[in-house]
């Protein structure tokens, strides 16, 4: 059975202002991980990449947390001992890339043509291999724009994943691939075991405005029930996040945790 965590992008205010009382929030709600975000800054020198990292360590072991994963920006594989330095502080399993421009040296139209897949499928592979050296495992995290159509019909999400090595964990945030359009059963089915930690979040799901506010679980147009059988049995985390509402984000993923947990996650 996975754990509960969040994703604390969807509390990126409060954590900002009241670090270590907003995860203390977060460990009353209930969970008991936590996926961090912002790692990784090459604009941050290293001795403030490294103060912030054992700040966070030291929030999030008071609060007695698991970290989960995080959010990172990627430099080149050559380059990764200063990124593995601040992981390892904060103590994060699984490195993920949310957008390809984290990743040094790609834009966001990589998923549009079958060559930038193959070479982006093929960076993921040399930043794994030095990860695992360190113990860190690498991944990535799917927004709504990762299904642009290729010439001969396929997707490049689709394509992207079929070539990544199977090391390569995936992160799969159902609501921003319900928003792309795509079949969240029929999704999770495809790619299978490759599936490692789940984003929860609900909303409209318009692809036309997907920024729109999000509301708590069951209360949009993504079908998360649905989605519940299809999650595969090696799913390690399940993570309720939350990009942008008119509401009380602690309320929203408060709900979100009752919502998983009536459900049996």
């Amino acid at each position: 059975m996975s754990a509960k965590g969040l994703a604390l992008y969807a509390v990126r205010e409060e954590l900002a202002s009241e670090p270590d009382r907003t995860l203390e929030r977060v460990a009353d709600i209930g969970f008991t991980g936590v996926e961090p975000f912002g790692l990784g800054d090459p604009s941050l020198y290293r001795g403030e990449r490294l103060t912030n990292a054992k700040l966070l360590r030291r929030g999030i072991e008071r609060a007695d947390l698991s970290v989960s994963s995080a959010h990172t920006k990627f430099p080149l594989p050559s380059e990764m001992d200063w990124l593995l330095e601040e992981l390892a502080i904060v103590g994060v399993p699984i490195a993920l890339a949310s957008i390809p421009e984290h990743v040094l040296g790609y834009g966001r139209d990589v998923l549009a043509s079958v060559s930038g897949i193959q070479r982006f499928a093929e960076h993921f592979r040399l930043l794994a291999e030095r990860a695992a050296q360190h113990g860190v495992r690498i991944g990535y995290h799917n927004h709504w724009w990762d299904w642009p159509r290729l010439p001969d019909g396929t997707h490049g999400y689709d394509r992207f994943i079929e070539s990544l090595a199977p090391e390569i964990v995936v992160e799969l945030d159902l609501y921003w691939a319900h928003t792309a359009g795509q079949d969240l059963p029929q999704l999770l089915n495809r790619l299978g075991d490759r599936v490692r930690l789940v984003h929860f979040k609900d909303g409209p799901g318009l692809a036309e405005d997907p920024l729109a506010d999000q509301v708590p679980l069951g209360f949009g147009g993504a079908d998360l029930e649905g989605a519940l059988p299809a999650l595969p049995d090696q799913l390690e985390w399940a993570l309720v996040e939350l990009d942008r509402t008119s509401l009380d984000p602690f309320q929203v993923v408060a709900d979100g945790y009752s919502w998983l947990t009536a459900r049996g996650i």
